[in-house]
């Protein structure tokens, strides 16, 4: 079910023309976000290019920023002082800004586990509307743009950190895309994400 919560808007991040291409094996994967395990390390790996982020992003990234601020250490402010909240890269699309190259800007320790300040603060009833960038409420699912026309490919992304949500769907018996149903249907919209379920059933697009 799609969360209730007063802040949460259920309008799709995509827009209504868009079609999607679904990889099959999103059905197949068992999937819990352990953080006792993986301690955050999605908001902190290494690798030069922070999250992607959608170009209407942008402007919630900055509206946001005085509010969470207070959550975020100084090295991360002053790489924001330094660079930016985003950046633009060569291929043209838009990044999170990192310190060094490896840790997400919006980033907030609570001992050594990394959470979301844009999350904590949404959370916290201090913002509403945006609860943190799509691409970071998805993981690890991706959705890619196929750059030909307004088609996208959504596909699940294993990486080595992910080893203990993993261990913990499989246990839990939790499948990938329930424990994802709510940033689905917040990039997707309601109706797209039911669509979404009817069409890994028979293989076909939406």
């Amino acid at each position: 079910m799609v969360s209730s919560d007063k802040n949460y808007i259920s309008l799709p991040v995509y827009p209504a023309e868009a079609r999607f291409t679904i990889e099959a094996q999103l059905t197949e994967v068992k999937f819990a976000c352990d953080l006792s395990v993986c301690k955050g390390a999605c908001c902190t790996m290494p690798g030069g290019r922070g999250a992607p982020i959608l170009k209407p992003e942008i402007a919630e990234l900055e509206k946001v920023f005085p509010v969470v601020k207070k959550y975020l250490p100084d090295r991360a402010l002053r790489a924001i002082e330094d660079n930016g909240i985003w950046q633009i890269e060569i291929d043209g699309t838009f990044t999170i800004t990192t310190v060094e190259r490896k840790e997400c800007i919006f980033v907030t320790w609570e001992g050594d586990i990394a959470y979301c300040a844009i999350q904590k603060a949404f959370r916290n009833g201090e913002i509403e509307g945006f609860e943190k960038p799509i691409s970071c409420h998805l993981f690890p699912i991706r959705i890619y743009p196929d750059v030909k026309d307004n088609s996208y490919y959504i596909l699940y992304e294993e990486i080595d950190e992910c080893e203990g949500g993993r261990a913990q769907g499989v246990k839990e018996r939790i499948p990938l895309l329930e424990f994802l149903q709510h940033p689905i249907a917040r990039a997707l919209g309601k109706e797209r994400t039911e669509m979404l379920m009817e069409s890994l059933n028979r293989g076909s697009k939406i």
